[in-house]
This record gives C-alpha cells, sequence and structure tokens, in this order.
C-alpha cells in the first residue's frame, strides 16, 4: 500500500509538475491574450473621450481595471500633447517580468472622412501573479510527495478541482470578455447542474447588459447632440456658482469661443462666472420654494462686459442624499426681444401723446367748425336780410320815384303839340322811364322774389316762369300737397337751392326740359329739380371743387335738409332736397 502509495505520489507528483508546467505555459499564453484584449478595448473606447479631452472619462475607464492585481501600468498618450492619463502600480516589473501592448488610438470622424490617429494607449501586465501561483503549485507537489496520504488525499482533491475548474474557467473567461466590453460573449451550458445554471445566470446577465448598454449609448448619443446642437444655452451649475457642464451655444452667448475657454475663465476668475453671488443665492432659493425656474428673466455680462438679457427655465439637481446640489438650466437670448419691448413702450407712449394732441386738436376743429357754421349761417341771414332790405329800397323808394317821373312824363306830353320834336322826345323818355321800372323790378326780384311773400310755392312758381323767359328752356313747375310752413330763413335756403340748380342747367347740361316738384307731404318736404340734359360725373365734380355743388350742400346742411345729386353723363341730373317743415317739427 506504502508502495502504491509511493508509486501514486510519484506518477501524480510527475504529473503535478508536468502540469504545472503546461499551466504556468498557458496562463502565461492566458496574460498575454488578456494584455491584447484590454488594449483593443482601451484603443476603441478611449477615441470618444481623448477626440473631446473629456479626462475624467478616461481616467474613469483606466481605473476600471486597474485593481486587477495582473495590471501594472496603463499609460494613455495624446498626439501632440504627451502623457494625458496613467493608473497602476507605482513598482514596475522588468522587461523580462511583464507583457507589453500598445495601441494606435483612431478616431473616425462621421462620413467617409478617414480615420485619425489622436494618440495610443500603452498596457502593462505583469508576470508575478501567474509565477506566484505555479511557485505555490511547486510547494503544493513537494507536500504531496513527503505524505502519501497527503498527496492522495491532495490527488483526489485536484482531480475533484479540475473537474469543476474547467466549467469555472470558461465561465470566468466569458465574465472576463464581457467585463473587457464584449457584450456578445456567452457561456457554453453544459450541464443542468449549479455551474449550467450558473452559466445561464450570466448568459442572462450578459443580454440585459448588452441591451443596456446600447440604449444607454443611445440616449448619450441623443443627449450629446441635442445638448451640442441646441441654440439655447445649457449649462450645469453648482450652488458655488461653479459651470460644471455647458455647452456651446452658451458660450457663444456669453462670448466666449468655445466650452474650455468658458468653463477656465469661470474656475479661474469668480468675476468671469456668468451668475454673480447674489445671483446664485437667488436662483437656488427660488428652486428650494417653487421646485423649478420658469420664465425668469436675468441680466448678464459677456466677456466684454456688454449686458445682456436672458430668460432662465431651470430645475433642481439632488445628490445622494437628496439634498439640492445643482441647478440644470436653459438659457435663451432676448436682448433683442427686450430692446423691440423698450422700443415699442416708448412708440406707444409717444403715439398715446399724439393721440391726445390730435384728439385735442380734433375737438379745437370741431367747436372751431361748428363756430364758423354758426357764423356761416348768421351771414347768410344777415346776407338774405340785406337783399330783402335793398329789394324793398329800390322797389319802394326808386320803383316810387319812376312811377313819378313817369306820370310827369304823362302829363308833360299833354301840353306836347301832335308830332312835333318834344313830344317825340317825351315819348322816347317815356319808353326809357318804363324800361327802368323794367328793370328795378327784375333787380328787386333777383334780390328777393316778392314772391316769397306768398310762400314757397309761388316763388318757386315764379322762377320756373323767369327761367324760361330768359333762357328759352322749358321750366315746368308741379306742387302737390298744402303750402308749406316754414320760416322765411328756410324758405329762402330752399329757393336759392333751386335757383343754384336751374343756373347750373341753363349754363352746363344743354337741357331741353326742366321740371321742379314741390311735394308737401306728412313726413316732411321734397323738392326735386330734374332735367334731361347731358348730365356730368359726380366723382369729377367733387374733385375739381365746384362752388355751385359746395354752396348748394351749405344751405342744405344750414337748415337741416338732406341734399342727394344723382347724375351720370348723357343721362340729365336729379337734384332732391328733403327737409322737415316747421309745422312737423312743432308737431
Amino acid at each position: 500500500m506504502l508502495a502504491l502509495a509511493v508509486l501514486v505520489a510519484i506518477v501524480a507528483g510527475t504529473s503535478a509538475y508536468a502540469l504545472v508546467a503546461h499551466e504556468r505555459q498557458r496562463r502565461l499564453v492566458e496574460l498575454e491574450e488578456r494584455a491584447t484584449r484590454i488594449a483593443d478595448l482601451f484603443s476603441r473606447s478611449l477615441a470618444q473621450p481623448l477626440w473631446n479631452v473629456d479626462l475624467r472619462a478616461i481616467d474613469g475607464q483606466l481605473a476600471a481595471l486597474a485593481p486587477n492585481p495582473e495590471v501594472a501600468r496603463f499609460t494613455v498618450t495624446a498626439v501632440g500633447y504627451g502623457m494625458v492619463a496613467t493608473a497602476g502600480r507605482a513598482a514596475q516589473p522588468g522587461p523580462g517580468d511583464s507583457v507589453v501592448r500598445v495601441r494606435a488610438i483612431e478616431y473616425v470622424p462621421p462620413g467617409d472622412a478617414p480615420k485619425e490617429k489622436i494618440g495610443e494607449v500603452r498596457v502593462v501586465l505583469t508576470k508575478a501573479v501567474a509565477e506566484q501561483d505555479i511557485s505555490r503549485a511547486r510547494r503544493a507537489i513537494l507536500a504531496m510527495i513527503t505524505a502519501v496520504v497527503a498527496v492522495l488525499y491532495a490527488a483526489t482533491f485536484l482531480l475533484l478541482k479540475r473537474m469543476v475548474r474547467s466549467p469555472i474557467n470558461r465561465l470566468e473567461e466569458m465574465v472576463d470578455r464581457i467585463a473587457s466590453g464584449d457584450l456578445r460573449a456567452r457561456c457554453i451550458v453544459e450541464s443542468g447542474d449549479e455551474l449550467g445554471r450558473l452559466a445561464l445566470r450570466v448568459n442572462v446577465m450578459a443580454e440585459r447588459l448588452q441591451e443596456s448598454t446600447v440604449s444607454l449609448r443611445a440616449s448619450e448619443r441623443k443627449y450629446r447632440s441635442i445638448v451640442e446642437n441646441a441654440l439655447e444655452g445649457i449649462f450645469l451649475l453648482d450652488q458655488n456658482g461653479h459651470l460644471n457642464e455647458t455647452n456651446p451655444a452658451m458660450a457663444q452667448l456669453l462670448g466666449y469661443r468655445n466650452v474650455p475657454d468658458l468653463i477656465e475663465a469661470a474656475a479661474g476668475a469668480p468675476h468671469k462666472q456668468p451668475f454673480s453671488p447674489e445671483q446664485t443665492a437667488n436662483l437656488f432659493e427660488i428652486l428650494r420654494i417653487r421646485g423649478e425656474i420658469v420664465g425668469l428673466e436675468l441680466q448678464l455680462k459677456r466677456l466684454d462686459d456688454t449686458p445682456i438679457w436672458v430668460q432662465l427655465n431651470a430645475r433642481g439637481v439632488t445628490g445622494d442624499d437628496g439634498s439640492l446640489s445643482g441647478l440644470e438650466g436653459l438659457l435663451t437670448d432676448m436682448t433683442a426681444r427686450k430692446h423691440a419691448v423698450e422700443s415699442l413702450r416708448r412708440h406707444r407712449d409717444q403715439l398715446e401723446l399724439e393721440v391726445a394732441v390730435r384728439t385735442r386738436t380734433e375737438l379745437e376743429l370741431l367747436a372751431s367748425r361748428e363756430q364758423l357754421q354758426q357764423l356761416s349761417a348768421h351771414l347768410e341771414a344777415i346776407r338774405e336780410e340785406e337783399r330783402k332790405h335793398i329789394a324793398m329800397e329800390v322797389h319802394d323808394e326808386l320803383g316810387q320815384l319812376l312811377t313819378a317821373l313817369k306820370m310827369d312824363v304823362s302829363l308833360l306830353r299833354m301840353h306836347l303839340a301832335a308830332g312835333s320834336a318834344a313830344m317825340q322826345k317825351a315819348e322816347e323818355m317815356r319808353d326809357l322811364v318804363e324800361r327802368t321800372i323794367q328793370i328795378v323790378r327784375n333787380v328787386a326780384s333777383h334780390l328777393r322774389p316778392v314772391a316769397l311773400n306768398f310762400g314757397l310755392a309761388s316763388a318757386l312758381e315764379w322762377l320756373a316762369g323767369d327761367f324760361t323767359q330768359h333762357t328759352h328752356i322749358p321750366c315746368h313747375f308741379h306742387n302737390s300737397g298744402s303750402e308749406p310752413s316754414l320760416t322765411d330763413f328756410r324758405a329762402t335756403a330752399l329757393f336759392r337751392i333751386v335757383q343754384e340748380s336751374l343756373t347750373n342747367v341753363a349754363r352746363h347740361a344743354g337741357a331741353s326740359r326742366v321740371d321742379v316738384t314741390l311735394a308737401n307731404t306728412e313726413t316732411g318736404i321734397e323738392l326735386t329739380v330734374s332735367d334731361n340734359g347731358r348730365g356730368f360725373d359726380m366723382v369729377a365734380a367733387r374733385a375739381g371743387y365746384s362752388y355751385g355743388l359746395q354752396g348748394m350742400a351749405e344751405r342744405a346742411r344750414l337748415i337741416d335738409a338732406k341734399l342727394l345729386i344723382e347724375s351720370e353723363p348723357d343721362s340729365g341730373s336729379v337734384v332732391r332736397l328733403f327737409v322737415q317743415d316747421d309745422a312737423v317739427i312743432a308737431r
């Protein structure tokens, strides 16, 4: 049994030494492969952070693998800058005790642009861990040889360990691949025991991790694209007033060339921070009270101290303990809108002032117009009264003198011989006096028709007859209803309007017939003058400032009458006048 134990121990020892040598070789090969994978992983994952010079992200990735006992040193260098990040142990192994891998870091621009080398990563893994494992295995072999029972026990233990180790190694390898970023790696399930179920759990974990990573990267790209391309300034502010993050739009808004310049300037000089300490304290106080900031208008200063107006919308950022740690905000430039509002306010005030002045002027003009209208009515009344007085003076005084002269000439003829020169001269004198009397009567009638003393209808009938006599154009007067009850001023105004209408017909119409119609109804008096002449263009007549039409309109306005003139070229003209008579007004 002892010999068997010795034999078994020798065989087991020899086999163990062979296995140790093989294991050493395998571990070294595995170490080299791991170094290669880590270098390849970093060459891809560090491209974006190195391009953006995101040292925090680079240090985070290096620190994730640095605690591995096989890691001696990770070094990242950038083209033109030298070393930008490093992680690992201070003591470095010798050239023969380490595995070194160097990979270029290349940035792939969008589109078809070629790759650009922006740096390289150097991965150094130590062989000391593997060598220590081999040394321990050798010491175990020596221990197995010294004691057969221990060797047998150790052989049995190693056999069992080997049966379990292989699946575990594969699990470790898959886990390492997943940890190194190969999220497509999956464990091979060889059995339904605990290791098989563990492999299933690892596969499920890898699938979920892959889905989460893809979703996270998509969200990160979307968020970064939105932030970088936004037209509004986006920023992250802490309670000390320091900018932790921002976007190009905010840097441009504040007068900086790019985001790093803005962050460095704000970090290096407190007075260059975009928000003053008072503004920062006020913002966080509003967040504590309301929970958010909506539409807050602030005045900031650009890099060149130019004041600008912005509108701020923000919400709070809480830490792990639930306390308010920062502020995520959105800035919109409203300087132009602010200036426009101020300009509109000034223009509004100016306009209100001008409207007030214009309103006052219009009231003054209206009062002046009313005074002018009253003056015009008074002057017209005085003028008619003067005409009436002159007509009476001419008719009474001059008419009586001419009548007396006519009687004297008749008496003189009685004392003269018939056929004598004196008789002939007396006849001429009598004819001359007769014509003078007729002229006096005509002048008096035109100044103030005597027929007006007998009513408007009589005056219009006389006017129609006089028009026919002097123009040889038939003018027919039509009267319906009773004699209108009008004051002398109103009756005279209506007479003058009809007189002006007939004058226009005689001068411009070229008519062969004129009709004057007076209708006295219960509602008022309607007076119409119509002709069959050539007519005229109303628009052109008004544009030409026809004084005749203006005078008629003014007379109608003075007596509160409605005047309507209808005319078209080659269609004659109609002048309609409607006024309430004094009896209707009195009722």
